[in-house]
């Protein structure tokens, strides 16, 4: 399987190269009504191409996933009708032949620097390499020709795009960003008005529901247990959207000199504190108290950056021998900051404050949804199915994890 795709990828680089050295003048030319899928290809742009729609693509192929078509795939366009596909930009048209003898039509690549060899390092994976080179998993795939992810060979060699150009302008400056709200929480002698009386029967989950705040964040405010039932007429404080006042219970702070950048937007997560703090360069602008990973599962520490972004999917993992497979479906706002290691909204437990993950930083919906939308990468690519990559041009933001001071 290994000297299989190391072979593909050279084949398909030299079919690239050929393709180039052969482009026509001809402004149109009539294709054969089988199409074979191109490097990089998806269902909607070879729907495009011949004025048809993706459903129809689907049901005369059989095909089962609309995402998903394999590089060299043979697709029926429409039987018994000659078609006439539409020219990319210039309207050049290569002639190549096809593995049945017959010619095939398809549209000039722009140069034969559109894919490159790459050569397998430690440490990668297809999902890491997608990400590098801004492109989805599903594309990647399509380009060697996997029908599923697969484990990589040290040396073995991929098709992938160029490296990404380098960013055209500074890093996003807080002199760009919306002004941060003012600290209230934080200035002396100031009290906040937001209270609950508690009444008879009440828990703290209830109270939390109520005002729609984190129960941890609303018991580490109030100095209580998560799981305790405070008692009946106690005044409990409840959190502001911020939860900036929750920074007055912390014993220690970090020191300025160790953040990772003074300008830029970046994230501190407290393991000790079981806390996440947002930053807009020295500012502090939200708090939230987090659930990390626990006994053999522990979250990383160290400096990262957000590397991609979904706004949900599923995930699974563990082992069924070991007793401790899971898989969770539909978890939202999930931002990756090294390898799997993932900030991401949790449904599944109300626990926060306590460790409770695999590694991954558990936040409640609410915060998990805040965060994506502060923290960059922020831009979409039409192929990368729903995944938002860091690259040059759109960097992922600084995240610190330290085990406390």
């Amino acid at each position: 399987m290994r000297l299989l795709t190391k072979s593909l990828a050279r084949g398909t680089l030299a079919l690239i190269l050929a393709a180039v050295a052969v482009m026509s003048a001809a402004g149109s030319a009539t294709a054969s009504e089988v199409h074979i899928v191109q490097p990089g290809e998806s269902l909607s742009q070879i729907a495009k191409k011949y004025g048809t729609t993706v459903a129809d693509l689907q049901e005369l192929n059989g095909l089962p996933d609309a995402n998903y078509v394999r590089y060299g795939q043979r697709l029926l366009i429409d039987a018994g009708e000659t078609v006439v596909p539409a020219p990319e930009s210039g309207g050049e048209i290569v002639v190549l032949a096809s593995e049945s003898g017959g010619e095939t039509v398809v549209p000039a690549l722009k140069s034969a620097e559109e894919y490159q060899l790459y050569t397998v390092q430690p440490g990668d994976t297809l999902f890491r390499l997608a990400g590098k080179h801004g492109i989805s998993l599903t594309k990647l795939m399509s380009i060697n020709g996997f029908s599923e992810e697969e484990w990589l060979k040290l040396g073995q060699e991929l098709l992938v795009p160029p490296a990404l150009a380098p960013a055209p302008q500074p890093a996003h400056l807080i002199s760009a960003l919306q002004p941060a709200p003012p600290i209230t929480g934080m200035q002396p002698g100031r009290t906040r008005p937001d209270v609950h009386t508690v009444q008879t029967g009440e828990s703290l989950t209830d109270i939390a529901a109520l005002y729609g705040v984190n129960p941890g964040a609303l018991a580490r405010l109030n100095d209580l247990q998560n799981s305790s039932v405070p008692e009946t007429g106690l005044v409990l404080r409840i959190p502001s959207a911020s939860g900036l006042e929750l920074l007055e219970g912390m014993g220690q702070w970090l020191d300025p000199a160790s953040y990772p950048t003074l300008t830029e937007r970046w994230i501190e997560v407290d393991l000790n504190e079981q806390m996440a703090i947002a930053y807009e360069g020295v500012v502090p602008v939200r708090v939230f108290v987090i659930s990390s990973g626990v006994g053999s599962s522990p979250t990383v520490t160290g400096t990262y950056s957000i590397w991609v972004k979904i706004a949900m999917q599923d995930m699974r993992g563990g082992s069924r021998a070991a007793g401790d497979s899971y898989h969770v479906t539909e978890v939202k706002n999930v931002q990756y900051f090294h390898e799997d290691y993932a900030f991401h909204g949790t449904y599944w437990h109300s626990n926060f404050g306590t460790p409770m993950s695999r590694g991954c930083i558990n936040m409640t919906e609410e915060d998990a949804m805040w965060l994506f939308e502060w923290a960059a990468p922020t831009m979409y690519d039409d192929d990368d199915d729903g995944f938002m990559f860091s690259t040059d041009v759109n960097p992922g933001t600084l995240v610190l994890i330290h085990e406390g001071l």
